[in-house]
């Protein structure tokens, strides 16, 4: 079953509840991680402003501190999921196959992995005040390809296996995922997003999918597994289907 991971945008990052629960260490370690660099902060910030005299500026400073401390619990939590993320893959590189949906299989257990490691970082910059960097900056550290003036920041986009072109425009509610799930299967395959091409709203691109450049895919439309749409067309429907050339 496809469906995006949260209403909130942030990159659909399922977790299996038996890797989760064995492993939910990792998630933990990463969010108190993250809250070493803000505790720090606020110390400073207390220390020289907390003073006789500076107690006013101390108020009217805090709408900013706050800002701050939002962007730096971010930055914290993207570094230390990339720390953890270096060393999952170290012991097991990622690569694009069709797997079985088993806890032993090293493939499907280390994309969950992966997955637990990115998830306090992708939630943390969907609750971002300013949502539009969201994809284009915490997706990147994850080794998305994100091209110049890309909008995708109203859309799910999975966190690995994904590689947009430059100009692309991607509809709200729309869906790029890498991988999927087809019973006893665990299916993971890059998908590729050329230049110039344009994807309405709530449109699903399912793994392997390949959209050649200056292409478009009409709204509430999807593609199969390995579609390949061709370069300058306009395609729509369930599945997609070339409508003009």
């Amino acid at each position: 079953m496809f469906s995006p991971a949260s209403l909130k945008c942030d990159s659909p990052t399922p977790i299996d509840e038996r890797i989760r629960n064995k492993y939910l260490i990792i998630y933990l370690m990463i969010i108190i991680l993250s809250f070493i660099p803000c505790s720090l902060f606020e110390y400073i910030y207390v220390l020289y402003l907390w003073k006789e005299g500076l107690y006013l500026l101390f108020f009217l400073l805090l709408p900013f501190n706050f800002l701050i401390l939002i962007y730096i619990l971010q930055i914290s939590a993207i570094l230390f999921s990339v720390l953890f993320l270096t060393i999952i893959n170290l012991l097991f590189p990622p690569k694009e196959g069709i797997f079985s949906r088993d806890v032993g299989d090293k493939n499907y257990l280390f994309w969950n992995l992966r997955n637990l490691s990115k998830k306090w970082p992708l939630f943390i910059s969907a609750s971002n005040p300013f949502p539009w960097l969201k994809n284009r900056f915490t997706l990147r550290f994850f080794g998305v390809r994100i091209g110049k003036k890309a909008i995708c920041d109203t859309c799910w986009i999975s966190s690995e296996f994904v590689n947009i072109g430059n100009n692309v425009i991607i509809g709200m509610g729309s869906t790029l995922l890498s991988f999927g799930i087809e019973q006893d299967k665990f299916i993971l395959k890059r998908i590729q997003v050329e230049d110039n091409v344009l994807i309405g709203a709530k449109c699903v691109l399912l793994p392997g999918t390949i959209i050649k450049k200056d292409s478009k895919l009409s709204a509430h439309s999807y593609t199969n597994f390995d579609d390949i749409l061709k370069e300058n067309s306009i395609y729509s429907g369930h599945p997609a289907k070339i409508k003009e050339v």
